[in-house]
């Protein structure tokens, strides 16, 4: 296996109140780890940081070997974040989102594999309506099957199967272990059980810190 993304002593803070103290956390080829945590213990927040939208207080994240945050655009075109509240274009179908995507990537393959996924999702027959016009899990699958559809290196999902139907979260579970054995890793928050989808290890973010569950 082979490191693909790093944090050490990692710290963030809300104005005075600290979130995340003193985290390390390493993501290799093929994994897919699961991430623990009752409500307000900072799992959306490590993930933020780990893509680079949000700039810890101290510590250091590395991506391919190299610091997250001296990286320019390109060099963070293979890590993707799926927070648990999606942000689309508002004037843009579904269907264009594809296209988008796939364009700005560079990646001609990207937009036929998201229509398979589109249609793996059921969301298909949605995607010439505005996300604003879709349901909370249907927009849900809509940045799934985006994120999904560039085969990322590195790949953050916030709460994943809490929008989704039974379903679908079999289909993600399938496309998880489908990125997994390509070599990318997965970083994904959880509540409860996920019986379509094994992890390779679990993290439980407390707080005493982020340490591995044993099974």
């Amino acid at each position: 296996m082979g490191m693909l993304l790093e944090a050490r002593n990692l710290c963030f803070s809300y104005t005075r109140r600290p979130v995340l103290t003193g985290l390390d956390l390493s993501l290799e080829r093929g994994e897919i780890v699961f991430l623990r945590g009752i409500n307000g213990s900072g799992k959306s927040t490590l993930l933020r940081c780990l893509a680079g939208q949000l700039r810890p207080r101290a510590g250091a994240i590395s991506f391919l070997g190299r610091p997250l945050f001296s990286l320019a655009r390109k060099g963070l075109a293979g890590l993707a974040l799926v927070p648990d509240v999606p942000a689309f274009y508002d004037d843009l179908t579904g269907r264009e989102h594809l296209e988008l995507v796939s364009r700005a990537n560079g990646d001609e393959e990207a937009e036929r594999r998201a229509l398979a996924l589109a249609e793996a999702f059921r969301l298909a027959d949605a995607l010439d309506a505005l996300p604003s016009a879709l349901s909370r899990g249907m927009r849900y699958k809509l940045a799934l099957t985006l994120a999904l559809a560039m085969r990322s290196k590195v790949l953050l999902l916030d709460e994943p199967f809490a929008p989704i139907d039974a379903d679908a979260a079999r289909v993600l579970g399938a496309e998880l272990d489908k990125l997994s054995a390509e070599g990318s890793a997965v970083l994904l928050s959880i509540h409860g059980s996920v019986p379509t989808c094994i992890p390779t290890r679990t993290l439980c973010l407390d707080d005493h810190g982020l340490h591995e569950e044993i099974v």
